[in-house]
């Protein structure tokens, strides 16, 4: 399935289920890591006085609404998130400069962590939004955790990537993929194309991926190797998931570990997610590439939502007209994500164009309504 026409038409029908099977407000990955990822597993806490350095900025020529007037917002936004260093600094810096009396509060770690923390202050929200890592999954079980909000900007989106949960704002889609060390994975004698070359044996130990259990991107991937090999039932899927772990797989928390453990050398290949290894080659990370396995990608839709009778309210509900604004979306763009607003014609180098690239069709909804018990029988596979 590698014509054009026949990659969009997937794409649209693999996202729009992710909308489309929605429909109930008051019914919610396990990530970031999506957007994206925590940058480390222990959870992270500060203000924008304190956070890490600004990496990049809106490009002059994108297009944007940020003329619009901030008028005279102020306040606090505490804000749970996912994303990785640069989403958060680009992002945040431009909300910032747009809301310049809002003070940002933030606690980074992995969605997993975000998701129980937000749980746990159900009767006292210390957050006010979840910031990156939601799937339509999590409206399964989270809804109630969250407010009902759709931003403003809602009608600008494809039908897709629009609000039809009721507290889901998507804001951008992921590809999973792999990463690889060039001089290890020819020190190993392999060219790795395919998940079926993760098989062999001399790759034993050399492996890493995240836990999907606690990791969105993780997750993401566990969802395409089950797609590839025939579904969640399908008992050739979890041989192939039994043979993997047996080859040594390292399992992190981290979804950050996975990534930057592959360009630091100290494994050869990892289960990992586009924009993280966008962003690496965009800072000129050497000696690594990014492999589209040879049986197929599939795409999911990250998300962000208003933590349920949160502190902030008006502020909250800000920030998610802003992620889906023109302004937002161009930045996701050049921070290596695919923007959820696909009518904007922004482009990145390191995006490979999405008809060089077998992609199969998830069935979303049959993956996010029995999640749980895909979890258990990865705990069960990792056991061995």
């Amino acid at each position: 399935m590698k014509k054009t026409a026949a990659i969009v038409l997937a794409l649209v029908l693999a996202l729009g289920c992710l909308a489309g099977c929605g429909g109930q407000a008051d019914a919610t990955t396990a990530a970031a890591d999506a957007t994206t990822a925590a940058a480390d597993a222990a959870t992270t806490q500060g203000t924008e006085e304190n956070k890490p350095a600004e990496t990049t900025a809106p490009a002059a020529d994108a297009q944007t609404d940020a003329a619009e007037p901030a008028g005279e917002a102020s306040g606090v936004l505490n804000v749970y998130t996912t994303v990785s260093d640069l989403q958060y600094n680009a992002i945040m810096g431009a909300f910032s400069e747009k809301y310049p009396n809002i003070e940002i509060k933030y606690t980074q770690a992995g969605a997993g962590d975000c998701k129980s923390r937000i749980q746990a202050e159900a009767d006292n929200p210390q957050g006010d939004v979840m910031f990156g890592g939601l799937v339509y999954a999590d409206t399964l079980t989270m809804a109630d955790n969250f407010e009902v909000y759709v931003s403003a900007n809602d009608d600008k989106m494809p039908d897709e990537f629009k609000n039809t949960t009721g507290v889901l704002t998507y804001h951008d889609a992921q590809i999973p993929c792999l990463w690889v060390n060039d001089e290890l994975e020819k020190e190993a004698g392999v060219t790795i194309t395919s998940y079926a070359d993760l098989l062999n044996p001399a790759l034993n130990g050399q492996i890493i991926s995240a836990d999907p259990t606690g990791s969105s991107s993780a997750w993401n991937q566990l969802q395409c190797i089950l797609t590839d090999f025939g579904g969640w039932e399908s008992d050739a899927a979890w041989d192939y998931i039994k043979q993997l772990i047996g080859n040594g797989m390292v399992i992190q928390d981290s979804s950050s570990a996975v990534y930057k453990g592959v360009h630091t050398g100290e494994y050869t290949v990892g289960l990992t997610y586009e924009p993280a290894c966008v962003q690496m080659l965009s800072e000129g990370a050497e000696g690594v590439h990014i492999v589209y396995p040879t049986e197929g990608v599939t795409s999911i839709a990250f998300g962000s939502a208003i933590i349920k009778n949160c502190q902030n309210l008006d502020n909250a509900k800000l920030f998610m007209d802003f992620l889906t604004s023109d302004e937002c979306q161009a930045i996701y763009n050049e921070c290596g994500a695919r923007q959820a607003n696909s009518n904007l014609k922004v482009e990145n180098e390191w995006l490979v164009d999405l008809s060089t690239i077998t992609y199969n069709v998830a069935d979303t909804e049959a993956l996010a309504t029995n999640r749980e018990t895909i979890q258990d029988m990865w705990r069960e596979a990792a056991k061995q």
